[in-house]
């Protein structure tokens, strides 16, 4: 796996080769059957640099690009190759800087919860979501780690909760954020969702949340506590160990496609592309973190890309 990583390749691939490797010493090509490929490696290198060098740059657009100097070549092939170069499409995270206190703690975290069953975690957050002003997707570069975009304060829109048993409840608001509200939430958001994937046994899960001083606060507290809510430890500036962070992405890829004019509409579209999201993709999302853990160790506590 950590060859695999190391030169951007498949598993099954490496394993391939030194399966061919062991039985014949020999590592040479052999004739290959099918389609031979029709881009070469200055090609690859162009492709990646128009990537790099384009913040919001979709398949298309640099497929558009190569077609005008000449390049005979479609989106697929465009996908596949930044794909192979380690690029992943997903959002601009938001990353702060992390000190070498933080990627220590989030170092010792990760390693604490190498064998953490997360079919058990309820993952709980919130988001923002402006009417008409969602961002699109990115292709993150390992080269480059992440895409950053300068982090903002601003209302939160919207929250909710999700586990291997699938997706729970969101509740929506438009007023800031409050211990109060947070209260609220995780009283008719959160609570009736792990009551319903889980039962009244508080014992047979645990919630995700970040460390906002929201969720830390004395008044948060004591109601997690008067409920029987018990909270997985988690580490400061670590959105990008969040599979909820994912979902972000998602939802505001398919309300970017969206004319929504008042808050009532955005709230209905929302709920709708919420309630739309298979079961599957939650399982997977939890699963994630089988994979998140092991890299954010193989960085040494630095920011990893998302999923």
């Amino acid at each position: 796996m950590a060859v695999a990583k190391a030169i951007h390749c498949d598993v099954k691939t490496v394993k391939r080769w030194l399966k061919r490797w062991n039985q014949s010493k020999d590592m040479s090509d052999t004739p290959r059957s099918g389609r031979p490929r029709v881009t070469t490696a200055k090609h690859h290198q162009q492709i990646v640099s128009l990537a790099e060098q384009q913040t919001f740059v979709t398949s298309r657009d640099i497929t558009n690009q190569l077609n005008k100097k000449g390049v005979n070549i479609n989106e697929t092939t465009v996908r596949r190759r930044l794909n192979e170069a380690g690029a992943k499409y997903n959002g601009p995270l938001s990353k702060p800087l992390l000190t070498e206190t933080h990627r220590e703690k989030r170092l010792k975290w990760a390693e604490d919860h190498r064998t953490t069953n997360w079919d058990q975690a309820i993952f709980s957050d919130r988001s923002t979501i402006r009417l008409n002003s969602v961002k699109g997707f990115v292709w993150n570069l390992p080269k480059n780690k992440l895409c950053e975009l300068s982090s903002i304060l601003s209302k939160s829109m919207f929250g909710f909760a999700f586990s291997t048993q699938g997706f729970g409840r969101v509740v929506c608001f438009n007023e800031n954020l409050s211990a109060d509200l947070i209260c609220d939430i995780y009283k008719y958001g959160f609570l009736p969702t792990a009551r319903k994937q889980f039962g009244h046994d508080s014992t047979l899960w645990k919630l995700q949340e970040d460390n906002d001083p929201k969720h830390t606060s004395k008044l948060a507290t004591n109601w997690r506590m008067s409920n029987n809510v018990y909270k997985i430890g988690w580490p400061s500036m670590s959105p990008d160990l969040a599979p909820i962070e994912n979902v972000w992405q998602l939802l505001k890829m398919k309300l970017r496609k969206k004319k929504l004019s008042i808050y009532q509409s955005l709230f209905s579209a929302i709920k709708r592309e919420w309630k739309s999201l298979p079961p599957e993709l939650a399982i997977e999302l939890v699963h994630s973190m089988n994979n998140r853990i092991p890299e954010v160790i193989e960085n040494d506590g630095d920011f990893i890309l998302l999923q």
